[in-house]
């Protein structure tokens, strides 16, 4: 099975050294150049012929100075069970979920009229969520009810679960944080009991585990927040995964903050979590943490 990034910077994939080969290539490098100030060149030469995989402070490094982004060495391998194309729905949903919500209406526009029932829930959902990111908070919780009859809230689909966390973070917003933690809740349950969610992406689980942890956290329920986000890393390890990796392990670093038994974890998943966000170019990550 192929390796992935651990909090005690374990190697990564092999598959990398086609990857950093290409890119140094491209730019015209030696591998001495790219060594430089960061391993030695045998190292990058093992790296790229696939004997050897870096480790997460190496390969952090190496995507810095080759402008790569964690997204670009992992695309390859992110949802990779998926065996369909894409579809319009599908994608905007992925890009409302990554928060860019721009000409959104325009895009849903072009698909009314030609949607199946089976694809209402889906338009419904990226409809609530796009209210949500409004602050139409009422309005995007009519419509997540919408959603929710569709699916007949059944617990073990995504689109429950996604209207779920809306609803938790519409009464944020709203400052009913009880009926937040209860929808919250809920998705927590479904998790622990489910090994499978059906018609689940791994964008839309890993969206759930940061965004639960985030919102864990930012209600002082620490050890919840600290599940979540390990959920979601355990889970990016065993499918090979890259989504919300910088954001997952901030999360971790503020719960175990608050955790006397894993405080000594917080400078690892600390770091981890900035030189992850910088080398993913997360400008809204890097932000929050410099401010702090």
């Amino acid at each position: 099975m192929i390796n992935i990034i651990t909090i005690d910077g374990s190697v990564l994939p092999l598959f990398l050294g086609s990857i950093i080969y290409n890119k140094r290539r491209e730019m015209d490098l030696t591998q001495i150049e790219l060594a430089n100030d960061i391993c030695t060149q045998n190292t990058i030469s093992k790296i790229e012929k696939h004997n050897i995989a870096p480790t997460v402070n190496i390969l952090i490094k190496i995507c810095l100075k080759l402008g790569l982004t964690l997204n670009d060495v992992f695309s390859d391998f992110s949802d990779k069970t998926s065996i369909k194309e894409e579809s319009i729905l599908d994608a905007i949903e992925r890009d409302v979920l990554l928060e860019k919500i721009e000409s959104v209406d325009e895009r849903l526009s072009l698909v009314e009229g030609k949607l199946n029932d089976n694809d209402m829930e889906q338009y419904e959902l990226i409809k609530g969520i796009v209210d949500y990111h409004n602050k139409d908070y009422d309005t995007s919780l009519f419509i997540l009810d919408k959603v929710l009859q569709y699916t007949k809230s059944s617990n073990d689909d995504i689109y429950t679960l996604l209207s779920y966390l809306f609803k938790g973070l519409n009464y944020m917003g709203q400052e009913h944080v009880d009926r937040a933690q209860y929808y919250f809740q809920m998705i927590e349950n479904t998790m622990n009991e489910s090994s499978k969610v059906s018609n689940a992406s791994d964008l839309e689980i890993l969206f759930i585990c940061k965004t639960l942890a985030n919102s864990f956290n930012y209600m002082n329920f620490f050890d919840k927040a600290y599940d979540s986000s390990q959920y979601g890393l355990k889970y990016a390890t065993k499918g090979n995964v890259s989504y919300f990796l910088d954001e997952l392990n901030y999360e971790a670093a503020i719960s175990v903050k608050n955790r006397p038994d894993e405080k000594s974890n917080y400078e690892d998943y600390y770091n981890l979590a900035f030189y992850l966000a910088k080398a993913n170019k997360n400008e809204k990550l890097l932000k929050l943490m410099n401010a702090k």
